[in-house]
């Protein structure tokens, strides 16, 4: 069964092509183990955060920076297999 990713990032920040790109790249890190990777705007400012199948895997709110390459990719690859 394949894992919903959810990404909720800040409209106003204009972080919009972040979340894009970060979407892009879980869809071919992943494919076919992700039912949706779910881009959800909001105007919280200053938002980044990715969830799986609910439960929170990357905030800029408690990192207080945007994920390097590859981070989120590696935090839901223990997740995924472990």
């Amino acid at each position: 069964m394949g894992k919903n990713v959810t990404i909720k990032y800040c409209a106003p920040c204009q972080y919009e092509k972040q979340a894009l790109d970060l979407a892009e790249e879980l869809k071919i890190q992943f494919g076919e183990r992700l039912t949706e990777v779910v881009l959800e705007p909001t105007q919280s400012v200053g938002n980044f955060e990715v969830s799986m199948d609910g439960e929170l895997v990357y905030s800029k709110k408690k990192t207080g920076r945007l994920p390097h390459p590859g981070e989120v990719e590696q935090l839901m690859m223990t997740r995924i297999f472990n």
